[in-house]
């Protein structure tokens, strides 16, 4: 987590930022004497962002938003077994974030666990951080202030939830509803969306795709806008209308972390414009063949704003782990 120093400024795509001019925050572990990160472990079906939002509010008290992913940490344990951590920049919520609405309470970590949080300057945090792996990750952010790549914008394309068989429904393919597992999966959706802050939902028309979005859309209060561009059937006739919403996106990424809700053959329409800003060193991260994504899972790509003009520098999948093994 990091915070200017002085707390009127607003954090805008494309600053240069002073590393003297913010704040970094950290915790000292009792237990082991430490200070570090605020970081910690995922629970049953728990994705990962979901984990790392709830461990944060958990040991600092702050809710936070994540922005772009860090370099993943390994270490060796005592044991033998690797240790992976994973790491995002990550800022606190402002007080009326819509995502707020949507997350349920988090205990506080005991003093057992956690007994002091601090906000610190990079130059003093080098000094505290007692593993040198969490000094590596400090040097990391501070190279992302000073060449304009802290502050991110964050755009998600999802495939709709799993939705009732087409055989098994005698109204149009326009109105076929999701099945059971489907509208799960969606209440499953909002934690994942709210980790990311979620500020602008857009959707097909079609009812299994905004059944998926609607159910945050709802909780937020944020809304949502339907565009007959991304139904499947427009898709088929005209591609280019669906990657223009999300080319505009891209191009226009202000503030507001959007999320687009699709249908599986129009997926790869809606990747090329997100793969045109991206560099050689991402395209693998892309999902090359059918079924592109799995029912509700997302792809993020993060994106940055150079003198060039936007950029995206990491690209990630997730997806509710709701009875994981069966879709």
């Amino acid at each position: 987590m990091w915070r200017f120093t002085q707390s009127d400024r607003d954090a805008t795509l494309g600053d240069v930022i002073d590393p003297d001019d913010i704040e970094v925050l950290l915790v000292h572990r009792p237990r082991y004497n430490d200070w570090s990160w605020p970081k910690g472990k995922t629970e049953l079906n728990e994705p990962l962002p979901v984990a790392a939002v709830r461990e944060v509010e958990e040991e600092t008290g702050l809710p936070v938003t994540l922005g772009a992913p860090l370099t993943i940490q390994r270490y060796r344990l005592g044991a033998g077994h690797i240790k992976e951590v994973h790491y995002w920049v990550g800022q606190a919520c402002q007080p009326d974030s819509p995502a707020l609405l949507s997350r349920p309470p988090v205990h506080q970590a005991s003093r057992r666990e956690i007994d002091n949080t601090r906000w610190v300057s990079p130059s003093l945090a080098r000094r505290t951080l007692t593993r040198r792996g969490d000094r590596r990750l400090l040097d990391e952010l501070v190279a992302l202030a000073e060449s304009g790549g802290l502050v991110s914008s964050t755009l998600a394309i999802v495939r709709h939830s799993k939705a009732v068989k087409r055989g098994r429904w005698e109204g149009s393919d326009a109105d076929r509803p999701l099945a059971r597992i489907g509208v799960r999966q969606s209440i499953d959706l909002i934690d994942l969306m709210s980790a990311f802050g979620i500020t602008k939902v857009l959707s097909s028309s079609w009812r299994r795709c905004a059944s998926t979005v609607g159910p945050y859309a709802s909780l937020t209060g944020i809304g949502m806008e339907l565009f007959d561009e991304l139904d499947e059937s427009a898709m088929t006739d005209n591609p280019a209308a669906g990657s223009a919403l999300v080319n505009e996106a891209i191009e226009n990424p202000g503030s507001a972390p959007t999320i687009i809700c699709a249908h599986r053959p129009t997926l790869p329409a809606l990747f090329e414009p997100i793969r045109s800003y991206s560099p050689s060193s991402l395209h693998a991260a892309f999902p090359a063949e059918s079924p592109w994504l799995k029912t509700a899972q997302m792809l993020l790509a993060h994106i940055v704003m150079h003198e060039g003009g936007p950029c995206v520098v990491a690209v990630e999948t997730y997806r509710p782990l709701t009875k994981l093994a069966t879709l």
